[in-house]
């Protein structure tokens, strides 16, 4: 198989994640880089000593889809209609892969506080209790519980899926 060194990348996770290493050659005299960070189906992996994702483009990206809608229509519609926007066109962007992903408090924490800053520019609000009534008023779900929505779903379909590999895996895993 011909692999594009230009557009490919080599990551380490385990124990000796951080031990230097050089770029790997290949047969073809390209030389594959390795990199603490690479993108992968949109999701950015890091290297670790288990494995894990960064959420640092997701929330970048969060931020610009959010301006871009805010500094079009947030001063001139209500802000029902600048909560759905943001929900539909902002939110995913920030949730996107976030299923498939090891998630801890602090990344729950950290993409609940995106969330918090662009309800308070909508709302021009500074408390986080004020943030949270305004999150219940327009049924906007926590990340911690959307988080645990996706999942949720992502396993319901995995485990439906005919696809063969993962009813392998599936079966494999109903077994332990």
């Amino acid at each position: 198989m011909r692999v594009n060194t230009k557009k490919s990348s080599c990551i380490r996770f385990g124990p000796r994640f951080n031990v230097k290493y050089n770029s790997i050659s290949m047969l073809d005299e390209g030389k594959l880089s390795c990199s603490d960070c690479v993108r992968y189906l949109g999701i950015y992996l890091r290297s670790s000593r288990t494995f894990a994702c960064s959420f640092s483009h997701a929330k970048q990206s969060m931020y610009r889809a959010f301006n871009a809608v805010f500094g079009k229509v947030g001063r001139i519609a209500s802000p029902d209609v600048v909560v759905e926007l943001v929900k539909t066109k902002c939110l995913p962007i920030l949730c996107y892969g976030v299923e498939v992903c090891p998630v801890n408090k602090s990344h729950i924490g950290s993409l609940q506080y995106v969330v918090d800053n662009c309800l308070r520019k909508i709302f021009d609000v500074k408390l986080t209790e004020t943030v949270r009534e305004c999150m219940k008023e327009f049924n906007w779900l926590t990340m911690c519980d959307l988080i645990d929505i996706r999942k949720r779903k992502f396993v319901a379909n995995y485990i439906l899926s005919e696809n063969l590999l993962c009813k392998v895996v599936a079966n494999v895993c109903s077994l332990r």
